[in-house]
């Protein structure tokens, strides 16, 4: 119990809170989101070996929220192609948490918030386009499960290649929920496997961030109507950009 104090000193604690109502914010919005936005945040208060297997507890209650809520819509046929490519990644990813020193994973890390935070300021209003081929889905899995495995961050990835196949984004926000709802329980299953998450302090931690959570997710949900997509593209890519920059100038100093 003593190791689980350790991880909720006031200042550090409320940081935490903070970041996990930001973070569900924008996945109560747009399906996903929530790891990208919270871990190159989350690292640099706690070690990343704590904040993976963390985010995979409060991504479990989350996204069995939406991805039930939204299965029915969901392009499942996609995502049986899809996910495994990305088993084989997550695999990988799961080996390189464990064995890899934790300074590198974190700068490729930052580059990749900066990198999609970039992106996602500069992307123009939406076009029509020709799907692409669905064999893409090989690179794409495979990234997506690693950076999910290794920082719970696969989502901007996922999400690129289904706006890519994808051209009702109706239906991409549904897929994308159901699609975090699933890997959620493959994230679980390998850190059972790994051991990663049989930690009290992992499991005492998320309990207490759970709160934030429900109240982001709440009301990210509420403002989805009322939100211009050009305000939640600001709003997301200034994040990713912040907390990436953060991370990396961090890491470097």
């Amino acid at each position: 119990m003593h190791a689980i104090f350790e991880f909720i000193e006031p200042t550090t604690f409320a940081l935490a809170l903070l970041t996990i109502l930001c973070a569900y914010f924008i996945f109560g919005i747009s399906g996903f989101g929530s790891s990208i936005v919270a871990v190159p945040l989350l690292v640099q208060i706690y070690p990343l070996k704590i904040v993976v297997p963390m985010m995979v507890l409060i991504d479990l209650s989350a996204s069995f929220y939406l991805g039930r809520k939204f299965s029915n819509t969901a392009n499942k046929q996609e995502l049986k192609w899809l996910f495994p490519f990305t088993l084989a990644g997550m695999a990988a990813g799961i080996f390189l948490l464990v064995n890899a020193p934790s300074k590198p994973l974190l700068v490729t890390l930052g580059i990749f918030a900066v990198a999609n935070g970039a992106r996602t300021l500069l992307q123009k209003g939406t076009m029509k386009q020709k799907p692409i081929n669905k064999w893409w889905a090989v690179p794409f899995g495979v990234c997506g499960g690693m950076f999910t495995a290794l920082f719970a961050t696969g989502g901007p990835i996922y999400a690129s290649y289904l706006n890519f196949r994808l051209s009702d984004p109706r239906v991409i926000r549904a897929t994308m929920a159901f699609a975090i709802f699933m890997l959620t329980f493959l994230r679980l299953l390998f850190m059972l496997i790994s051991g990663l998450i049989l930690s009290w302090p992992i499991f005492g931690l998320a309990l207490c961030l759970i709160p934030a959570m429900i109240a982001g997710v709440g009301l990210g949900s509420h403002v989805h109507s009322k939100m211009t997509h050009t305000a939640m593209r600001v709003t997301y890519g200034s994040i990713l950009l912040f907390s990436g920059i953060s991370l990396l100038v961090k890491q470097w100093l």
